[in-house]
């Protein structure tokens, strides 16, 4: 890993300089570029590093014994994934991760890096609280999603939590029909079947990703 510039646009080393930036170096892999539907991790991998998405997106998932895959969530580049199994020191992850398209990772030693005495330990500590902090919302987000009744209010619910956070009512989102099934945790075709029907009805018009709340 030799950009500095990369390191400067990724919200875990805001405010660092860049002689901090050459310091952390040493603690970062070498960029690895994964395949689209390429796993970067499996459930049950032992870890020693988190990864930093740099380019393009991944999957967190959960899949049971029986082949049944829930998305939990999808995150698009620059993003962190697996801190917060190093953070609490679990050692194994419970989540699968899979290039959802063409990425490009970076792996940080971060038991190491927290273990030297490096001047920018505070400055990283306090970045990485912020972004579990918006993490823990995007959960308690999805946990507010799963607890609803039927398959319409969470496609409302979810098309609504979308329009807010684009801040328009015509936006496309992450997920094709298969995988916002997994995320919502519905049967694809009862989806599909939602979708037309409030299509039918007005309130949405829609076309695969892009969407509009009418």
């Amino acid at each position: 890993m030799k950009d500095i510039e990369i390191l400067k646009n990724l919200a875990l080393f805001k405010g660092l300089d860049d002689d901090e930036l050459i310091e952390i170096e040493k603690y970062l892999s070498n960029v690895k570029a994964y395949d689209a539907k390429e796993i970067i991790f499996t459930i049950g991998d032992e870890i020693n590093y988190f990864g930093i998405l740099l380019r393009g997106q991944v999957d967190l998932s959960l899949e049971d014994v029986f082949g049944n895959k829930a998305i939990l969530s999808k995150l698009t580049g620059p993003a962190l994934f697996a801190e917060s199994v190093l953070i609490k020191d679990v050692g194994e992850i419970p989540l699968s991760v899979v290039a959802a398209c063409d990425s490009e990772v970076v792996f940080f030693d971060y038991k190491a890096y927290k273990s030297s005495d490096s001047r920018s330990l505070i400055k990283v500590q306090d970045n990485l609280i912020k972004i579990l902090a918006g993490k823990n919302l995007f959960m308690r987000d999805k946990l507010n999603l799963l607890s609803l009744p039927s398959s319409r209010a969470k496609i409302l619910y979810f098309l609504s939590s979308e329009a807010r956070k684009r801040k328009s009512k015509y936006f496309t989102i992450d997920f094709n029909i298969s995988e916002l099934a997994q995320f919502m945790n519905l049967n694809r075709s009862s989806l599909s079947r939602e979708l037309s029907k409030l299509k039918k009805e007005g309130l949405i018009d829609y076309d695969k990703k892009t969407f509009r709340i009418l």
